[in-house]
């Protein structure tokens, strides 16, 4: 980036910055929070180009002075009205006191999501990994008090200390605002919707102002108060930015389609591997660009969109950097990873208040659009060829890949495959990791390498390269990214037949209690992509579909799927694979998997207030089973349980897919908690007639007669300890024997009940 763009990048994202201080001090009520802002940063820069944006960003500033023609103030003046959706002229607490609430907490994106209005809020305070509950909404308010925002300006504060006003501390200043105010609200306005929080707000104009400069440099536009104050409402109109999207395929085929003996240990390494590939391929094209991770709207390893300026030559960059990236992936992974981009071109208004939710959605079917036609035509004829003579080659090939090239000399497994076995260990125990032109590290295409480093060697200065950590939020480390991973594991050595074991379900004798069998868990939201198009677009006739709130849930989506999920995992026995944005893959103990998604579906459900659902599937498995035919059949299984409708659950097979709702409520909570509570005080003997229930029901659905079901239940009682109790089991047997459905849970059922109980000697 040059100079001037470093400026305008720091004065835009921080020209709110007055907001929180104003917020914290009753004495600054009515001081405009230009000039608070500007007043606080002065004692950390005296750089005039970066103090006047905080000073001059609003329309009563700028007719007050007299700004060069060319002063980046404009730039950050307009980017501000774009950022926010409208042009906010009468926004400061100082001009209008009765219009604006100080406390205002901020409110849930999902408040003004789907069809109903909600009434949300999110609890005040800092992103903290100690304290996840409070990023949770609720439907009581807590007070964004003065002294919640003095704490938060206090850490900002010192966080800024350690910083230098300079591209290398980009992705720190980002991180610091993120961790300090991602839940303070942006406007306090009562007559707005308080559901943009600052730091949103503040890092998509920055994104903005930093797009709009890279159009006015390609118009050789100097004179910013004409092109962008005096005529603004015809540069809304200018198709000057252009949004950039990418889909990553074949990243699940690749992370488990593996067969050699051991290939479950590289599971999480190959899954963070993608995440890496991925990350790297968007910094790469962010440093290209000129751009920063603020222009990101939305990245995860499968897909993502970023904003630029509309010019020609940020269309080649990016054109060139996905084909130097394509043969990449093709000469190290052949056809099974593929990254293809689209673009389209857009004005202001498309992404504002004034809009039609029809505009919104125009630029993202276009992109949609170009990313499947580039999917289709992905190789020329020449490509095609080549591709057919490397498929006829024939010898050794790599036990895990089966790829024949870069084979080693006395493994049977290409350079890749070994190093990345190697690399597992590091993936779940390091914090810290770096990106050089180091061979000796995994190749991420771009001429980048990943290997491990430790924070000692980054704050001795003895690392070069682009640092990345995972999962913390630093500042003055100089690191290109943090990384949000979730990576949870209850077993430290990736050896997931240690679920199948049960070494911690025994009885008093030591028998393992519980079928022993390996779990997995496939997740996927519901329509995703269709609810970022027109989730806002039901509630007053459009007016909330703006791009600042599409930054913000894509940030809230972001937090549940890789930051609260870790937290959810605590408590089973379960291995995070991967958590890709909006599909997750956990292997664990299958009595776990089952609790944890009923238990993590219930939470997502709070989180979106219910507008937003997913998907799962659960299967069981030998612990021999190869991992490549696990991914599938619960792969196939999640497609057939999509296909059944929004919000269900599979278990074990076709044969048994509901609504979460009638899993939790009917079978699990209903029927399997009767069992249980029968059976519990019934001797051995006694449970031995389960099996005999279970194999009558299966009859049952061939037309046995109710009569000898009757018959059965009744024996049973003969031999029970209590009588009573089988009594009610008995009557509530016959019932949910009245259909068909109710046959097929109280199956499904008994076979939790069996498979949870049995002891394996």
């Amino acid at each position: 980036m040059t100079d001037e763009m470093v400026k305008l990048f720091y004065g835009s994202l921080l020209h709110d910055i007055g907001k929180a201080i104003q917020r914290s001090d009753s004495s600054k009520t009515f001081i405009k929070h230009s000039k608070i802002g500007g007043d606080f940063l002065r004692e950390y820069t005296d750089d005039k180009d970066i103090l006047n944006s905080l000073r001059y960003h609003h329309t009563a500033e700028i007719n007050s002075t007299r700004l060069a023609d060319d002063s980046l103030s404009y730039i950050t003046y307009i980017a501000d009205n774009i950022a926010s959706g409208t042009d906010r002229r009468r926004e400061d607490p100082a001009d209008n006191k009765n219009r604006f609430d100080s406390e205002t907490p901020l409110t849930d994106i999902f408040n003004r999501y789907g069809k109903t209005k909600s009434e949300r809020y999110i609890h005040p305070g800092e992103l903290s990994l100690d304290n996840l509950d409070e990023l949770v909404p609720t439907t009581k308010r807590f007070d964004y008090t003065k002294g919640e925002y003095a704490r938060g300006v206090v850490y900002f504060a010192q966080g800024l200390k350690a910083l230098d006003f300079t591209a290398d501390y980009i992705p720190s200043i980002l991180n610091l605002l993120e961790a300090t105010m991602g839940f303070m609200p942006s406007s306090t306005n009562t007559h707005e919707e308080a559901d943009v929080s600052l730091f949103d707000h503040m890092k998509l104009t920055a994104a903005f102002a930093v797009a709009i400069k890279q159009y006015l440099d390609y118009q050789k536009i100097t004179d910013y108060r004409s092109e962008l104050y005096r005529d603004s409402n015809k540069f809304y109109q200018k198709q000057a930015f252009i949004m950039v999207g990418y889909d990553f395929n074949g990243v699940q085929k690749f992370i488990s389609t593996i067969t050699s003996k051991g290939a479950h240990k590289q599971l999480r390494s190959r899954a963070f591997y993608l995440e890496m590939m991925s990350q790297w391929f968007v910094d790469t094209l962010l440093r290209e660009l000129g751009l920063t991770e603020a222009n990101v709207l939305y990245a995860d390893t499968n897909h993502g969109y970023l904003i630029m300026g509309n010019t020609p030559n940020n269309r080649r960059i990016v054109e060139d950097l996905q084909a130097e990236f394509q043969a990449f992936l093709l000469e190290n992974f052949g056809t099974d990873l593929y990254l293809s981009v689209g673009m389209a071109a857009f004005r202001a208004n498309q992404v504002r208040t004034k809009n039609t939710s029809a505009e919104y959605i125009k630029i993202f079917r276009e992109i949609d659009s170009t990313i499947k036609k580039n999917k289709l035509a992905r190789y020329d004829a020449a490509k095609i060829m080549q591709l057919n003579e490397e498929q006829n080659h024939s010898g050794r090939e790599c036990a895990v890949c089966h790829r024949v090239s870069n084979l080693l000399e006395d493994e049977n497994k290409c350079l890749l495959c070994s190093k990345l076995e190697n690399f597992s260990a590091s993936i779940q125990n390091e914090d810290f990791f770096v990106v050089d032109t180091d061979k000796n590290g995994l190749p991420l295409g771009l001429g980048g390498f990943l290997k491990v480093v430790s924070k000692d060697e980054i704050v001795a200065g003895d690392v070069n390269g682009h640092i990345y950590s995972k999962n913390q939020l630093n500042t003055g480390l100089k690191q290109d990214s943090y990384l949000w991973v979730s990576d949870y594991s209850a077993t430290e050595n990736n050896d997931y037949n240690y679920y199948a074991k049960r070494t911690w379900m025994q009885d008093e004798d030591g028998h393992v209690v519980g079928i022993k069998k390996l779990g997995a868990l496939m997740i996927d939201v519901d329509d995703l992509y269709a609810g970022f198009l027109a989730g806002f677009h039901k509630q007053g006739e459009g007016q909330f579909t703006t791009i600042g709130r599409y930054a913000t849930l894509s940030r809230r989506l972001s937090l549940f799927f890789k930051i609260y999920l870790n937290d959810y995992a605590q408590n089973y026995e379960l291995s995070i694979v991967y958590s890709h944005g909006d599909d997750v893959f956990v292997l664990g103990a299958w009595d776990d998997l089952l609790y944890f998604v009923t238990d993590l579906y219930e939470g997502f459900k709070q989180w979106t207030d219910g507008k937003l659902t997913f998907s799962a599937a659960v299967t069981m498995f030998n612990a021999k089973t190869p991992i490549n035919i696990i991914a599938r059949q619960t792969g196939e299984l999640l497609s057939k349980v999509k296909n059944s409708g929004q919000s269900k659950i599979g278990i074990f097979s076709n044969d048994y897919i509901y609504s979460f709702e009638e899993y939790i409520y009917d079978v699990t909570q209903g029927k399997l908690s009767q069992i249980q509570r029968f059976f519990e005080g019934e001797s051995e003997r006694g449970k031995t007639f389960i099996y005999n229930l279970l194999s009558l029901i299966r009859q049952r659905k061939e037309k046995i007669s109710l009569a000898r079901m009757a018959y059965f239940l009744t024996r049973l009682e003969e031999n029970s300890s209590n009588k009573e109790a089988f009594r009610q089991f008995k009557v509530a047997t016959m019932n949910w024997l009245d259909s068909d459905e109710e046959i097929n849970k109280l199956e499904l059922a008994l076979m939790l009940y069996v498979y949870e109980t049995r002891k394996e000697y």
